[in-house]
């Protein structure tokens, strides 16, 4: 949501009940009661469970949104990482600008935790703001255009040690642009991808993570880097490389207060079609840009987050981000990267697993942004 549509009283008033709303949805769907957890319901935890619940939040990508989603909670015998829950999600969205989101996203940890399993099927009928390609592209080129897509992505981690691991990917994606513009910003950018087509490639990565909570971690640090090629060997219309670091370090200092740091690279190189360009904006990165705000082929982030307990379930948070894409890594320039910031307030679903909701408020240069979303952005 760009800062010269504003945000009416009225927009506020529906913020504030949708915010609501998501709170009183998701307690009633996790249950209040588990302020102590005792050994019997320990127990309980150990037991497989479904958990199916009403989904609503809002982003100035989707405006409005509604479904249905559940996770599934895969205990047994052989699972030795307890802060590991193997899990399987699922979401079906509809939103206010009539776009349908549906994913299935398996968690998995496999022969007593020595082998982790993460994959990803989706399809997405989707409307995306498009500015340009590049660092300097101008607010009033902003035009939108509609995608649908189907994508699949998985890869499979052996544990080297109980917090290292190493694997292999693979990334398949198909892609149709719906309504490309005549003359517009789209086509006369000459961004690669326009006609649609399939993406197919390979790859390895590495990870290390050893946080407390994977849903709101205390402290810790996640690592992962990873390297994709996709090639007509494998498939893919488009020959281009995909290389991604991912950052993230938690401290707590006192009293539950905790600080996040993420520092987040993306390259790519060769033929890189629109949908894999690296781009800033959205709920995770650089909030307060809307989704894709800056496209190209590198991006650099820096983010940090300042979050503290206020009562019962209610905490805070600050946030600043830093960041700024290029066409080449020689072309960054510090005095040219983008400043974005602002606060949220998150309130605890439930206590033993660590889910939050959270409500941000994120502004940027000519920009501002509201995000209701399930977790946190790092």
């Amino acid at each position: 949501m760009r800062r010269k549509r504003g945000l009416t009283e009225k927009s506020h008033t529906r913020l504030f009940f949708l915010f609501l709303f998501s709170l009183t949805a998701a307690s009633l769907a996790y249950g209040w009661n588990d302020e102590k957890i005792t050994e019997e319901k320990k127990g309980e935890h150990d037991k497989n469970q479904l958990l199916v619940l009403p989904i609503v939040y809002y982003t100035p990508e989707t405006r409005i949104a509604g479904g249905i989603g559940g996770i599934y909670y895969l205990r047994t015998l052989e699972d030795r990482l307890k802060n590991r829950p193997s899990t399987v999600l699922m979401n079906l969205v509809y939103t206010q600008r009539n776009q349908t989101i549906f994913e299935i996203t398996p968690d998995l940890y496999l022969s007593k935790g020595g082998f982790h399993l993460v994959g990803h099927f989706g399809f997405k009928k989707y409307v995306e703001k498009f500015y340009g390609i590049g660092s300097a592209t101008p607010e009033k080129y902003g035009e939108d255009f509609n995608y649908q897509r189907v994508n699949l992505r998985f890869s499979l981690r052996s544990r080297i040690t109980p917090s290292f691991y190493v694997g292999v990917r693979y990334d398949y994606e198909h892609y149709d642009i719906l309504d490309l513009v005549s003359g517009g910003t789209l086509e006369s950018s000459g961004a690669v991808g326009q006609e649609g087509g399939t993406l197919s490639g390979l790859g390895v990565l590495l990870v290390r993570d050893n946080r407390d909570n994977i849903f709101f971690p205390t402290r810790g640090v996640f690592f992962q880097t990873k390297a994709t090629l996709f090639s007509p060997a494998f498939g893919s219309d488009y020959e281009f490389q995909d290389y991604k670091l991912d950052f993230r370090q938690y401290m707590t200092l006192f009293s539950e207060h905790v600080l996040a740091f993420q520092q987040y690279i993306s390259l790519t190189s060769g033929r890189v079609p629109l949908q894999r360009l690296s781009s800033l904006g959205g709920p995770s990165v650089m909030r307060g840009y809307i989704q894709g705000r800056f496209r190209d082929k590198h991006v650099i982030c820096l983010q940090v987050e300042y979050r503290l307990p206020l009562v019962w379930r209610l905490s805070a948070a600050g946030f600043v981000g830093y960041g700024d894409v290029a066409e080449r890594l020689k072309r960054f320039r510090f005095a040219d990267f983008k400043v974005t910031g602002g606060l949220g307030i998150r309130y605890q679903i439930n206590r033993a697993s660590g889910t939050i909701v959270r409500l941000d408020f994120g502004f940027a240069p000519g920009s501002f942004g509201v995000y209701a979303m399930i977790n946190e952005a790092f």
